[in-house]
């Protein structure tokens, strides 16, 4: 029985070793598994502000063409009313010429 305690005590050792780097490499990998969710987490907290930043960007963008497309418009009724004042102009000269050409 004295030789088979040296040989248990060993075997406990061995066993309890086996268990200690089991656990270690457990540890190791639960500290790995944080940071992972820690970076999932940091990931969707920045996709989020990212899809936020593109959604105000959007609606800047349909502004910018809502008030684009307005002062398209004030320009060409400017460009007409500039064009019918000068029709105008010409045709009243015309008529005064004509005018003027028949009564002399």
């Amino acid at each position: 029985m004295t030789t088979n305690a040296p040989a248990g005590s060993s075997a406990a050792a061995g066993s309890s070793r086996r268990l200690q780097q089991t656990q270690n490499q457990v540890d190791e990998v639960v500290d790995i598994m944080r940071v992972n969710v820690d970076k999932v987490l940091e990931r969707d907290q920045k996709l989020s502000e990212l899809d936020d930043r593109a959604d105000a960007l959007q609606a800047g963008a349909s502004q910018f063409e809502t008030s684009a497309a307005k002062l398209k418009r004030k320009y060409w009724w400017k460009n007409c009313k500039m064009w019918a004042i000068g029709i105008t102009v010409v045709v009243i000269i015309i008529i005064i010429i004509v005018v003027w050409s028949i009564s002399s």
